[in-house]
């Protein structure tokens, strides 16, 4: 069981990277085709595959990002990627579906955010409960209840006993189903059922692919600028409208680490914004320090 929870950690916290490359690997869910998107520097080109179940358009897009209608889908395309879900606390309960190298378990996860704050998650199997986490900007905090062991680090820390440095806001991203980092959109494509957004700061790079019947995004890509390091993706299915927010509520995170694939399945059943909330959160006498 400790495996198992070392694996979540890592494919959760994997999504907060810093030094780690995003690339393509897909899910082997019922997707019937999927999202790739090339870039090319010179040219300065998007080609895209656009997916949904009932796509039968394969369109590849070029157009030169100094052209006045690439100026234009991005300045149609902006208020739609700068759309973020506005809220106080988030909730939910999810089942976890994980498989690993030498795991592939099922079990529930619940989930609580004070937004920009606290990241809370109570992770338990066959009802029992594995492990509790507790995040907050600048804090990490483990308890293994399986093998009675805490671990505490500063946040910035936190690669010292996990695969890469932690972002905050990309793992409270990863939890409400949003897009992982913020950015400025440098190039955009469009097909007849979809969007295709590239996104760039300082250290990011993300590709997006938003469904034009309903703005909803489908897929992200996320890699830094220094390549290297593991490879993933995420996608988002079945939204429902919950308290007027569109949200997704089973989501795929897949993670390449070396020779190491790691899939995440997270299909929540309950949802729920401003509730209030508590996140208790204590070490017990008797559990041993993991340093």
């Amino acid at each position: 069981m400790s495996r198992i929870l070392t694996a979540f950690t890592l494919v959760l916290v994997c999504i907060g990277l810093s030094s780690c490359s995003f690339h393509w690997h897909i899910t082997p869910r019922d997707v019937k085709k999927h999202d790739r998107i090339a870039s090319d520097s010179t040219q300065h080109r998007l080609h895209t595959i656009l997916p949904q179940p009932d796509y039968d358009t394969v369109a590849t897009v070029a157009v030169p990002d100094s052209s006045a209608a690439l100026k234009k889908l991005i300045g149609q395309l902006t208020p739609i990627w700068e759309s973020h879900f506005t809220y106080k606390t988030f909730s939910g309960k999810a089942k976890i579906h994980f498989s690993g190298p030498d795991n592939d378990k099922t079990f529930t996860a619940h989930f609580r955010i004070r937004k920009d704050s606290v990241i809370w998650v109570n992770v338990t199997f066959d009802a029992i409960p594995v492990a509790r986490l507790f995040i907050t900007r600048d804090s990490f905090f483990l308890l293994n209840t399986i093998d009675q062991e805490v671990t505490r680090i500063p946040l910035s820390q936190a690669a010292k006993v996990l695969p890469t440095k932690v972002d905050f806001s990309s793992l409270q991203n990863l939890v409400t189903g949003e897009s992982l980092q913020k950015g400025t959109i440098t190039n955009a494509a469009a097909s007849p059922d979809a969007w295709t957004i590239q996104v760039e700061d300082s250290n990011y790079i993300q590709h997006i692919v938003f469904n034009k019947k309903d703005s909803t995004m489908h897929s992200g890509q996320l890699r830094t600028r220094t390549p290297g390091g593991p490879q993933a993706v995420t996608s988002y299915e079945s939204y429902e409208v919950i308290n007027g927010r569109k949200v997704s509520t089973f989501r795929t995170l897949n993670v390449q680490k070396g020779a190491d694939t790691y899939m995440l399945e997270m299909n929540f059943n309950k949802v729920g914004f401003d509730e209030e909330l508590d996140y208790p959160f204590s070490i017990p006498k008797n559990y041993t320090e993991k340093k």
